[in-house]
């Protein structure tokens, strides 16, 4: 079987973050790789996120947001300073603006990764008038 190459952008970040802790006043310091999630790493950032909101709808906001944030992380960052690892990628963290900034240097990188590949126009799906069968559809600019 050949494997084609599709020319899509560079799928991996490398980044560096240094920074004081905003509840800890520790000065964390690091450099991270971060790798666009498959399919199957979506799938499995998905059962985490469920697992950590114990399929709550009375969870908050906050709280949903820092399980998105590091089910997302878990998954994707593929090569990172030791302290990630001994707390739990970012769970057994008390500083949360340090796993923010982590995660939104990923969410910023996946944000322009979608720009290049899309070139910032993104196609509609219309129902198609040729045959007036609801059922059809075509693909069409926005």
């Amino acid at each position: 079987m050949n494997k084609k190459n599709y020319q899509l952008p560079n799928m991996e970040l490398k980044f560096e973050i240094q920074m004081v802790g905003e509840e800890t006043g520790l000065n964390w310091a690091g450099k991270f790789l971060y790798r666009r999630p498959t399919l199957g790493e979506r799938a499995q950032i998905d059962v985490m996120k469920a697992r950590l909101n114990n399929d709550l709808k009375t969870v908050d906001i906050d709280t949903t947001a820092f399980h998105e944030a590091i089910s997302h992380l878990r998954f994707t960052i593929k090569e990172y300073p030791e302290w990630w690892a001994e707390l739990d990628f970012g769970g057994r963290m008390y500083d949360p603006n340090v796993v923010l900034e982590i995660y939104n240097k990923c969410i910023e990188f996946e944000a322009e990764w979608r720009s290049k590949v899309h070139g910032g126009e993104s196609k509609t799906v219309e129902p198609s008038n040729e045959n007036k069968d609801p059922t059809r559809i075509t693909v069409g600019e926005s």
